[in-house]
This record gives structure tokens, C-alpha cells and sequence, in this order.
């Protein structure tokens, strides 16, 4: 894991410090005697947008162990994810190594080729992989409260992956582990009895915190347990404005690939670190209304591209008024710090692609609000030229999960967006196209 020797200079809004002060009572509560987290996303994060992105970090060792074109191997890793799972039926019953004997079938590698590459993949997660701050908070606070903490991995990593990240995030002194692919047939039913047995408590008394409403809310909730919900990151950065949805929507086939690798490093970045503590989305802004998220999120990605030019006169003024105040540019000074920490120079191996677009968007969508955050920096003439030419974007639909779509799905998906009448139409079409039954 890497060292991390500072922490973001954003303070915690009001609403994060109410949602916190929550968790934190609840946990506090001496009713509980157990609390259970999830580790993925609740306790344990990546700097990535989706853990595909890792199968990119592993070109030069497929290249390496299998004599083949490096450039090949996250299609095959994330083909062969998607064909264990359809195979399996349930994402519980999926482990890494099935992957993995999927994949040595369709690259014709070796047994031990693949295990190799296997050891590689888990080896470079227990590299990239840090406490989320505030999970960590609420993991020292049932310990210090003498409270039993079973720790669930809903994962396809081995267990001794597991305990390794748990140990290099500083989770060492949990009670109980379940790993969840390990269960024979695992379902949510059967890890949250194997959950419940390991707390050693009823499940009046057992406190469950994840990120997964079915899994982690309702089913706890069903069966007698108190669960809280406590959001990930991911999908809260997702949601709290439409710049990463501009940013899809500029290239919606090609944005999963290998050129915006950089760019999905850097909303990964600003989720794991704006969106650690919990808040609620802010009304009519897209950087929650806070000049370190715009400085971190637009000024901290040019700071990586070389030899890189203004589009317009507007951009330059844009850049010029946010470098003057100072939370913007401690944001972007954060940003800096921390993709380094995280990445070093990996942009020279991926290039920068994309990395000017969350600029676009402030140019050219950004919303009143957080235009206002520029008043005294930008001129009144220009301001108004500014709002006069603000349009509003196109946003592609959020989806927490990696697709593999092929163009006709991501068409529908660009056109229909999922959950309207039409696209449930058009989804009747497409099914019956390629000869699926439901």
C-alpha cells in the first residue's frame, strides 16, 4: 500500500459533519454488541473510477509471462470476468481463480502462465489499495468501544489477499472475516448467517454498514439486524454533478479504453478523496459548491498534460481567475500531491487524453452557482459573456458497474437512457436480436 503522510485540506461541509455525527452514534451505541462493514468501498478503496482499470497496469506482465501483445490482456481479463459471472449466475459464487482458468482458455496459456499473471493481479491491488478515512473512523470506533467487528469481503481476491489489504490499511485487529467467495453456493442469505455466526451476537444486536441496499440495508434489516447505509464514493462523485457525465458523453464508445486511462485515474481520485465522508448531492452545483472540489477536479489534470494549449480566450481567463483563490488552488496543489503518491509518472506510459475536458465543461456548462465562486476574479463583461454561452450538457445515465456493451447497446443507452418506456422497448428488440430469452 502506499504511504499517504498528509490528508486533504477540504473541511467537511455541514451536511458531511450531520451524516458522520449519525454514523458515528450508531455505532457509539451500546444497544449493538457487533458491528459488521464490508470491506470494499466501506473500509478498503482504489484511486481507480472501476477495478477493471487495473487489467491496464498488467499489459507489460502478460507481455512478459506469455510472450503476447500486452495490449490485449484487459479485454481478456474483463471477458473473462463477465463469462465466469455468467457462468456462475451469482457475483458471491465468482472467485479469481475461475477467472482465471476462463482466461487460460481463451488466451491459450498454461495453467501456470495463468496462475502467474493471477499472483501479478493480486499482488498490484494489495499495492494500490487504502482506507476510505471515515470507514476507518467508524472501524476504530467499535473497537474502542469493545464491540466484536467481522469484516465481509465481497470479493473475487483470494483471502489472503484480503487480510494482507486489510492489514496494509491498518484493519489488522478485526475479529472475524468472511470472504465471501470462499462460501459453497454463497447467496446474500448464506453470508449474512455466516456473518451473524461469526459476531457471536443475535441479530437484534448486531450493527451492519455496507453500500448495497439490497444486500447491506434490506436483507440485514429483514432479518432483524440494524444496517446503515453508508454511500461509495464512487457513486456519490457520480452523482453530485454532471462533469463526469460531459465527459463520457464526449467519446461514449471508446471512454471504458486504454487512452482515457488517466482520466478515469483522476475521477477516481476525486471520488476516494472529495466523497470519503458521506453527503448528500448539493442542489444546482456541479463541484458541491466548493472551490477545492473545481480546483481539484479542473486546474489538477492540466497540471499533468504537456505541450497543451487553450481552446479559446475564455479557457485561459477561466484558468487565470481560479488560480487566484486560494482553495482552488489548494485543491489543485492536493491533486498534484496525491496522483503522485498514487500514479508517480504513469501518465507517460497512458498519455493524458481527456484530461482538458472537465475545463470544457466549466467553459461551457458550468452552472450559476459555481460560476458565482469566480465573482471579484473574472470581469462583470465577461461573467456576463460567460452565462450568456453556458448551455446545458448532455449527461450520459451513472452506472456503478463496468459494461462491456457492444455499439448497439451503447448506442441505446446514449439515445434511451435505462428506465424510460422507450428504452424498455427498445432493450425488447435488442434481446430478442440476439436470440436471448429472459
Amino acid at each position: 500500500m502506499l504511504s499517504m503522510d498528509y490528508k486533504p485540506r477540504r473541511p467537511l461541509s455541514e451536511a458531511q459533519r450531520e451524516l458522520a455525527d449519525k454514523l458515528l452514534s450508531e455505532v457509539k451505541n451500546d444497544k449493538y454488541r457487533a458491528v459488521s462493514f464490508k470491506m470494499d468501498g466501506i473500509l478498503v478503496i482504489t484511486p481507480f473510477s472501476d477495478i477493471s482499470d487495473l487489467c491496464f497496469l498488467m499489459e507489460n506482465d502478460y507481455a512478459e509471462v506469455c510472450g503476447k501483445n500486452g495490449a490485449d490482456f484487459p479485454g481478456l481479463r474483463i471477458k473473462a470476468g463477465e463469462a465466469a459471472l455468467k457462468k456462475r449466475e451469482i457475483a458471491a459464487r465468482v472467485n479469481l481463480k475461475y477467472i482465471y482458468s476462463i482466461l487460460a482458455k481463451m488466451a491459450e496459456i498454461t495453467e501456470e502462465q495463468a496462475n502467474e499473471l493471477m499472483a501479478r493481479e493480486c499482488a498490484l491491488l494489495e499495492k494500490y489499495a487504502f482506507p476510505r478515512e471515515f470507514g476507518k473512523t467508524l472501524f476504530r470506533e467499535a473497537k474502542n468501544r469493545k464491540k466484536r467487528v467481522v469484516v465481509i469481503a465481497e470479493s473475487v481476491y483470494p483471502a489472503q489477499t484480503i487480510k494482507n489489504i486489510l492489514e496494509n490499511c491498518g484493519y489488522g485487529s478485526y475479529d472475524e472475516l468472511v470472504t465471501v467467495s470462499e462460501i459453497k453456493n454463497a447467496t446474500g442469505e448464506s453470508y449474512y448467517a455466516e456473518t451473524l455466526k461469526k459476531a457471536g451476537v443475535s441479530a437484534q444486536k448486531l450493527l451492519h454498514i455496507g453500500g448495497d441496499v439490497a444486500f447491506d440495508i434490506e436483507l440485514p434489516i429483514v432479518k432483524g439486524s440494524k444496517a446503515l447505509l453508508m454511500s461509495l464514493p464512487f457513486s456519490l462523485m457520480a452523482k453530485s454533478g454532471r462533469v463526469r457525465g460531459y465527459a463520457v458523453e464526449k467519446d461514449l464508445f471508446s471512454f471504458d479504453e486504454r487512452r482515457y486511462f488517466i482520466l478515469r485515474c483522476v475521477f477516481g481520485l476525486y471520488s476516494a478523496y472529495g466523497f470519503d465522508t458521506p453527503q448528500n448531492k448539493q442542489p444546482l452545483s456541479d463541484f458541491c459548491g466548493d472551490r477545492y472540489m473545481l480546483g481539484f477536479l479542473v486546474l489538477g489534470p492540466l497540471t499533468l498534460m504537456q505541450d497543451w494549449q487553450f481552446d479559446t480566450n475564455r479557457q485561459a481567463e477561466i484558468v487565470g481567475a481560479m488560480e487566484k483563490v486560494a482553495k482552488i488552488a489548494a485543491g489543485r496543489d492536493d491533486f498534484i500531491d496525491m496522483f503522485r503518491a498514487h500514479f508517480g509518472d504513469i501518465e507517460g506510459i497512458f498519455g493524458t487524453d481527456g484530461c482538458q475536458l472537465p475545463l470544457e465543461f466549466a467553459e461551457k456548462c458550468l452552472c450559476a452557482a459555481d460560476r458565482e465562486m469566480l465573482a471579484g476574479h473574472l470581469s462583470a463583461d465577461t461573467m456576463k459573456k460567460w452565462s450568456r454561452s453556458v448551455k446545458e450538457p448532455e449527461i450520459v445515465p451513472f452506472s456503478e458497474k463496468y459494461s462491456d456493451q457492444n455499439a448497439v447497446s451503447k448506442l441505446a443507452d446514449k439515445m434511451f437512457p435505462p428506465g424510460t418506456k422507450v428504452r424498455n422497448i427498445v432493450d425488447g428488440i435488442l434481446t430478442k436480436g440476439r436470440g436471448h430469452s429472459k
